[in-house]
């Protein structure tokens, strides 16, 4: 298994912005430039929990701290709460209608692809924000909270840790048992 701490630590320090890349992004870019949006954008909420729980452990409101502290949503018109409980429904059912949705607590948000003016924000009960449009308010968080170590290197022990406990697919170990993957139906 590759030594994370190692492979993406030079004399300048620990590329940061390289390890999240080659840990989440590259399997999100892959399913999205597939056209496979909703696998997407569960993968983004996933690697937004991830960070969430290096920043704050195991904390059931980190997803939406991480978000309020570091990522602006103001232009995307929705909020971290609204977009925590479209993670619930996504990843929980693959639907827009977590429990607070359904119980008129939170707005029933999803996500659009591709430049559509014609297509109102707000239609049937559901609000729809630009998926890249996310994707660029993400890579702003993630910079400023990257610089939050610079800040306050104290917090680097606990990433350290914290990431640690993290897999991905370029940090997990292989075992070869035969057989050639999973095959399609004809």
């Amino acid at each position: 298994m590759v030594d994370w701490l190692r492979k993406y630590t030079s004399e300048e320090g620990i590329n940061f912005s390289q390890l999240i890349h080659d840990d989440y992004f590259l399997a999100i870019k892959l399913t999205f430039n597939a056209g496979l949006y909703v696998s997407a954008m569960k993968l983004l909420v996933c690697c937004i929990d991830s960070l969430a729980y290096i920043e704050y452990g195991d904390d059931r409101e980190a997803f939406a701290k991480w978000m309020e502290a570091y990522c602006d949503l103001a232009p995307l018109g929705i909020t971290a709460a609204e977009l925590w409980e479209l993670r619930n429904g996504i990843l929980h059912m693959t639907n827009l209608s977590s429990s607070k949705v359904r119980k008129n607590q939170v707005r029933r948000i999803s996500f659009r692809v591709g430049d559509a003016p014609e297509i109102p924000r707000d239609a049937g009960g559901v609000y729809y924000f630009d998926f890249l449009g996310l994707v660029q308010a993400f890579a702003q968080a993630q910079a400023r909270w990257i610089e939050s170590y610079n800040d306050d290197r104290g917090k680097f022990a606990k990433f350290v840790e914290r990431y640690d406990e993290t897999i991905s697919d370029s940090r997990v170990a292989f075992a070869h048992v035969g057989g050639n993957g999973f095959a399609t139906a004809p």
